[in-house]
């Protein structure tokens, strides 16, 4: 894939945007008569009201106290890029804070909106995000942004991420003892509605002529038992405006659907890894849209011998990229310590060490950019293998020989619940310190080492992956490739 340079920090506004459709300026919710906000022949119908203070959200995502999603985006790319507040040029009101708008639009929730008449759940979506990013043309110089004096506002020039008041879908389950549709039945009847957490590629022209081009929607609330949002969705989704793709099964109808598809799950923020620790932890991205970015150093194993890798918190952290045979296919090596965000990244009492990734970019010129890189669907009668697909230490199906000998793995991930072990290192167990390819296949190809092997190279090629110290900050492996 062509990199997409993300190398210079970029201005975030915040928008806390509440519904009010009466245009009156006041929240009518009465718990006695919760059917006023709910009721399509209601003139209340879809409000909502945001109950998030200003200061929270500032503290959130712009203080830098180890915690916010300043701190995260500033470690997870060594200090390469990061969100800080954009500035409110025209404040509303004196105890107004850069980086966060509190806006009441008179239209119903997105939620209640897709029930009107003349509205799809995409037109009614589309509508709210385009409106409320226009409404904050009044707050900001929009055309200081424009660097390049394109006309066009890209992400990184200036985010914006709109705070829905109310639940966030992809985290809050809804109540079963309310009969109403599917994001309607968030279990707090004075917020009913819910959005679910997405990027959106909307265009917005602003009185200054230039264009706004993407934003962030997600909902105020995470959920009822960690009310407020936290800062691993908003990142994941912010990471999408900037081009990062969904690194779990997408596309895929749930009969269709194989629960132990290999997805990286928690070892990218573009899978599971958002999630982690109630989203106030979340992981790091994969090395494969780290180094998409610029936002990690590329060391290259053109030779075998012997390597060093650094993790991300020693200031100078790298990824291994070891070729194949086949030029479409190869294999990232990267260092993942238990340590800062990252400290959750297992549930075990591990602390950390080398993650061996396979990469396969035949499947990623055509499906990454449609956010299926990884996606278990059969686009063309079957599935096709994965384009990023972590090789864990322990987690995949294992397959045995007649005497109880394991063998090798299998495609999928095991089927015992456990979470996958990644970490390769040193240690008394010769066995947690050496990654051999041809233990291990492709999802759909089931070819082992390699999904597809050119013309006059043996299927019996692998890669041998020896990790030489222990967990730390600074680790060496070394690179063995056999035809035997």
């Amino acid at each position: 894939m062509k990199p997409i340079k993300r190398d210079s920090p970029a201005p975030l506004l915040i928008v806390l945007a509440s519904f009010d459709p009466s245009g009156e300026g006041i929240d009518h919710f009465d718990p006695n008569h919760p059917e006023l906000l709910t009721d399509k022949n209601s003139p209340y119908y879809g409000e909502q009201w945001t109950s998030s203070s200003r200061q929270h959200y500032y503290d959130t995502f712009f203080k830098e106290d180890g915690n916010s999603l300043i701190d995260y985006y500033k470690e997870m790319t060594g200090g390469k890029f990061w969100f800080y507040p954009a500035k409110i040029d025209h404040p509303a009101s004196p105890d107004q804070c850069d980086g966060v708008l509190s806006l009441a639009m008179p239209f119903p929730h997105p939620a209640a909106l897709r029930n009107l008449e003349g509205y799809t759940n995409q037109s009614a979506a589309h509508k709210a995000i385009h409106n409320i990013a226009k409404a904050c043309d009044k707050y900001i110089d929009f055309d200081k942004y424009d660097h390049d004096k394109d006309g066009r506002i890209t992400p990184d020039e200036f985010a914006i991420i709109i705070l829905n008041a109310g639940y966030d879908h992809s985290s809050q389950r809804g109540d079963p003892n309310y009969d109403a549709p599917d994001y309607e039945n968030a279990p707090d009847p004075r917020h009913r509605f819910m959005v679910h957490g997405t990027s959106q590629h909307i265009t917005v022209e602003t009185d200054d002529r230039v264009r706004l081009t993407c934003f962030s929607n997600v909902g105020e609330h995470r959920k009822t038992d960690q009310l407020y949002m936290t800062i691993g969705t908003p990142g994941h989704e912010l990471a999408h405006n900037l081009g990062a793709q969904d690194l779990y099964s997408r596309y895929t109808s749930k009969e269709d659907a194989e629960s132990r598809w290999p997805t990286p799950r928690r070892f990218s923020l573009m899978c599971n890894g958002n999630h982690v620790y109630g989203g106030n932890s979340p992981t790091y991205m994969d090395p494969y849209q780290r180094l998409l970015f610029g936002w990690t150093n590329l060391s290259q194993a053109n030779e075998d011998g012997v390597y060093t890798l650094y993790s991300t918190l020693s200031g100078k952290g790298n990824v291994l990229k070891i070729p194949t045979p086949n030029p479409d296919e190869y294999f990232l090596c990267e260092i993942r310590l238990k340590e800062g965000f990252e400290k959750y990244l297992t549930e075990d009492d591990s602390k950390g060490g080398i993650i061996v990734w396979h990469i396969d970019d035949k499947v990623n010129n055509e499906w990454f950019t449609r956010a299926q890189s990884v996606s278990s669907n059969r686009p063309n009668g079957q599935r096709h293998d994965l384009g990023i697909q972590i090789r864990p230490r322990e987690g995949m199906e294992k397959i045995f020989d007649d005497d109880g000998n394991f063998v090798k793995f299998g495609p999928l991930y095991a089927d015992d619940g456990k979470t996958a072990i990644p970490f390769f290192y040193k240690s008394d167990d010769p066995k947690t310190a050496v990654f051999d390819s041809k233990n291990y296949c492709g999802a759909a190809s089931l070819s082992y080492s390699l999904n597809n092997f050119p013309e006059g190279v043996s299927k019996n090629w692998n890669l041998n992956i020896e990790v030489l110290d222990e967990p730390g900050s600074e680790m060496k492996v070394k690179i063995t490739r056999t035809e035997k």
